[in-house]
């Protein structure tokens, strides 16, 4: 179906017209000498959603952090699964880019990979800000 047009079959008195997703997907790998994870980044209006696992796709964990108010730090809260990593990474992800997102864990990383992990996403984010809503919000 185009943008703008209307499908042809009638269920309804309502007109339906189609229009271009606002919502945009970037996806990147992490590696440090050797594969890490790999990063899926759903760019939505006023929010973003980052996957971060490895194959097979799974959704083991889900969380969401929102921005602080003024004089506040960040929150966030497990929405499925523990408390692994999820949650920590929503919390500081949605302080850095001032915007609520939703962490995805389809992987467990250690103490060890889980800041390599971070610093992939940091570097990312300041290469490719346009992916995480940051011309937006800090323009």
């Amino acid at each position: 179906m185009s943008e703008g047009q209307s499908p042809g079959i009638v269920t309804s008195k309502r007109l339906i017209k189609y229009r271009t997703s606002s919502w945009q997907v970037h996806d990147f790998e992490v590696w440090s000498g050797e594969f890490l994870c790999r990063i899926a980044v759903l760019k939505m209006e006023d929010s973003v959603l980052i996957w971060v696992g490895s194959t097979p796709a799974d959704l083991g964990e889900v969380a969401l952090g929102v921005p602080p108010r003024t004089g506040r730090q960040a929150a966030s809260s497990s929405l499925i699964g523990g408390d692994a990593g999820a949650a920590p990474l929503a919390r500081q992800l949605a302080a850095a880019l001032d915007q609520p997102v939703y962490v995805c864990c389809g992987s467990h990383f250690d103490r060890f990979s889980m800041p390599l992990v971070v610093q992939g996403l940091i570097t990312e984010i300041k290469s490719r800000p346009e992916c995480f809503n940051m011309e937006q919000t800090h323009s």
